[in-house]
């Protein structure tokens, strides 16, 4: 039985069964064999004998993958009940048949709705003249019969100017390579032509004002964006299925008029809110460079460099128009923040750059939204995000909006209107559900367009959300954002006996911020007696860039202490303890999961890993696998002798096993990734998890743990980085882990 805490949460009392390794011999049918391989670097000699997992059509190599998830499989078949239970609570909270906020552009309503037992989004629109009919522009439940697919990812979807073709991009393996279609609105048929994924093609896309011409990104064979096309389409003929059309031949039929040939940078392709300059954008984790053209003069001008501004290595800025101005937010000269100003669109020029705001160090600026009449800066400061609203005629006096949760997420949505008075902004908390206000910029007035609903008897009020500030042990101040079912009536609403099931997630990389935001599932936990936290580790910018700048690089140790550091402060406040404490993380994230494992892996009962980058040096050291040489900015160079030595020191599968490790306590570890996963290659997890078996079965491991903890490798064999394509499948996905978080903190 589960603690009695969560009797008491649900009200409900459920038996969950005992999910764990029974014994060394308790492994999947096919363990992976070890094989003799060396890389050198810089004078040492590293063995990886699970090297030739990479050998994706190797016979072997399925065969374990198969087996590891025949196994997962069975370890999990006494919780299927749990699962069910779980997805029907998941699945009755959300309004499966839903309607999205409608918006304008030019002369449409565009919108898209779900119906229920149906997967995917249908992409609808209406003409703004009364009475008009509904037009189905892309229906993706009927587009996957067609393919017969599984997996379906919309990449690209756009309007061209006269709102006569939609181009859409999609994706059926999961690896993020697209195909690019063309359909005529005007009869609602598919144009004869498209861009096959052969080509390497990105999500990257516009139109120019001729609603003809178009600009694109493509990749090269690494996946990093590095060239841009134009092409005018020949709009003249049409089919009737898409495995009628025939492919463009990108080199052949098209335009190059950019190429990016450092591997560091990639490229991608942007129109003004204006809709007067399209951008093309050149950047590394670290470094900007800037293109444009004006949109009229696509079909035939050539691209000029911004403001006469080559990259400058560690300079980073952002650029957006507003009539005569462009507004560039940029951190040169040590403005680590970014400071805004703005350089005439006639002569632009970084040697003639106007302050907009006086640089505030505590601010930092992410994104500027401009309009005829206002100017709209998103932001953040004292761990959250903020707007900023200010007139572009007289930015003397800006208005800061309230919000009034501690900890919340906020960006702007579906802003399409340059002419507006108003601006769309999307908010969310732990507990209040995702709402879009349109918020008036002139009147300083909310109105609220739709909040989601959550279906059942979700009460807001019966959840407490709170803000902690952890002292990492260098004495910086780190975020924890909690939620939890109240359960008394004291200040915390819970009693803090260390007896608390508890979830902490972390990401830290990027600069990627983690912001408190609902989601229908996380009750299925809270309901059940959990608290669940986000740690806000330094690698994120939660507390400004220079939060991001101290968890990267030679400093990037400092995410997998901050996240120790959370978890031992909510061990010792009560809010947990080891055996009820659970972890989880993706991606990055992964990562730092892995890297806090080997580090401190008694102070947690289980991990979750979803597509987990953990093998650091291999990964960076090879320049064919997809986007390696792009993350050298933010990981460093294996070929940096400096670099290698600090990966090296906290590589996960490099370091899971070392000998200070052997006696101690190991968490149940789940890995959950996907085999053509294009960011994360899948022999990652799969080596992380061979590792792990043989150094379970070690003598010097046996002596002190005769029973291994548990492993489960689960290997999604039609999926990419992001998961389930198919809503109900996703449902399946988080009721799978929920359920094995839940069975492990029962034992």
């Amino acid at each position: 039985m589960l603690h009695s805490i969560l009797d008491q949460a649900t009200n409900v009392k459920e038996t969950i069964p005992k999910i764990e390794c029974s014994s060394l011999r308790d492994q999947p049918k096919v363990v992976a064999e070890r094989k003799d391989h060396i890389t050198s670097f810089h004078g040492r000699k590293l063995s990886d004998p699970y090297y030739w997992l990479r050998e994706r059509e190797n016979s072997a190599v399925r065969k374990l993958i198969d087996s590891e998830n025949q196994y997962q499989k069975e370890k999990m078949k006494p919780l299927k009940n749990l699962q069910d239970t779980i997805f029907k609570e998941i699945k009755d909270r959300i309004l499966q048949t839903d309607e999205s906020v409608p918006y304008v552009w030019k002369d449409y309503l565009y919108y898209t709705r779900t119906e229920d037992g149906k997967d995917y989004k249908i992409y609808c629109r209406k003409a703004l003249e009364e009475g008009s009919k509904e037009e189905i522009l892309i229906d993706l439940n009927e587009l996957s019969k067609e393919l017969e697919t599984d997996f379906l990812e919309l990449g690209m979807y756009e309007i061209s100017p006269d709102q006569k073709i939609l181009a859409f991009s999609i994706d059926v393996d999961g690896d993020e390579f697209y195909d690019l279609y063309f359909k005529d609105l005007t009869n609602g048929k598919i144009y004869s032509f498209f861009i096959s994924k052969d080509e390497n093609l990105d999500t990257s896309f516009e139109f120019g004002n001729d609603s003809r011409t178009v600009v694109f990104a493509v990749c090269d064979e690494a996946h990093r964006p590095y060239r841009v096309y134009r092409k005018t389409l020949a709009m003249n003929s049409f089919v009737d299925k898409l495995e009628d059309c025939q492919t463009i031949s990108v080199k052949e039929d098209c335009e190059l008029i950019f190429e990016e040939l450092d591997e560091r940078f990639f490229v991608s392709v942007c129109k003004t809110l204006s809709e007067e300059f399209i951008f093309i954008d050149t950047c590394s984790n670290n470094t900007c460079e800037y293109h444009y053209i004006r949109t009229d003069d696509l079909p035939k001008d050539n691209l000029r460099l911004f403001a006469n501004k080559k990259r400058k290595e560690g300079v980073e800025f952002y650029i957006s128009h507003h009539t005569n101005h462009f507004y560039v937010w940029h951190n040169d000269d040590g403005y680590i923040n970014f400071r805004l100003m703005r350089t005439p669109v006639e002569n632009p020029d970084f040697n003639n750059l106007e302050e907009v705001l006086p640089y505030n160090p505590e601010f930092y600026t992410e994104d500027l939204v401009c309009f005829k009449d206002h100017l709209a800066l998103f932001g953040r400061s004292e761990g959250v995000p903020k707007l900023i609203i200010l007139d572009p005629h007289n930015v003397n006096s800006p208005k800061e909006v309230e919000f009034n949760e501690p900890f919340y997420e906020l960006e702007p949505c579906e802003n399409y209107t340059f002419d507006n008075s108003r601006i769309r902004i999307v908010y969310s908390s732990f507990i209040t559900p995702t709402t879009t206000y349109e918020y008036d910029m002139q009147n300083h007035e909310f109105n609220i367009l739709k909040q989601e609903v959550v279906l059942g008897d979700f009460d807001p009020n019966q959840y407490m959300q709170r803000k902690i500030l952890v002292t990492a042990r260098d004495g910086v101040k780190i975020p924890i954002g909690l939620v939890y079912k109240k359960r008394n009536n004291s200040d915390t609403g819970i009693e803090l006996d260390g007896n608390n099931p508890l979830l902490l997630y972390g990401y830290g990389a990027y600069g990627c911020s983690l912001d408190a935001y609902f989601s229908h599932a996380i009750f299925s936990l809270l309901d059940r007696g959990f608290v669940y936290a986000i740690a806000g580790v330094r690698g994120g910018s939660e507390n400004g860039r220079g939060h991001y700048q101290d968890g990267k690089l030679l400093k990037k140790k400092n995410s997998f202490y901050d996240f120790i550091d959370c978890a031992e402060y909510l061990i010792k406040e009560g809010w947990t303890n080891p055996n009820k404490l659970v972890i989880e993380g993706g991606s990055a994230g992964g990562l730092l999961i892995g890297g806090v494992l080997a580090f401190n892996p008694e102070l947690f009962r289980a991990a979750i890993l979803e597509d987990p980058f953990v093998d650091v040096i291999n990964s960076l050291s090879d320049p064919s696998i997809p986007l390696s040489v792009t993350e050298y900015d933010e990981w460093g160079n294996p070929q940096n002798e400096k670099h290698f030595e600090y990966m090296l020191s906290y590589s996960p599968y490099d370091n899971m096993d070392k000998e200070e490790n052997v006696e101690k306590s190991y968490p149940a570890i789940l890995i959950d990734h996907a085999l053509n996963d294009s960011r994360v290659q899948y022999w990652e997890g799969l080596k992380f998890v061979a590792k792990l078996r043989y150094f379970y079965s070690t003598p010097e491991r046996t002596r002190y743990f005769p029973t291994p903890s548990l492993i489960l490798c689960k290997t999604n064999m039609k999926q990419g980085h992001g998961g389930a394509s198919q809503r109900y499948e996703a449902y399946k996905e988080i009721a799978y882990r929920y359920s094995f978080v839940i069975s492990q903190v029962q034992q």
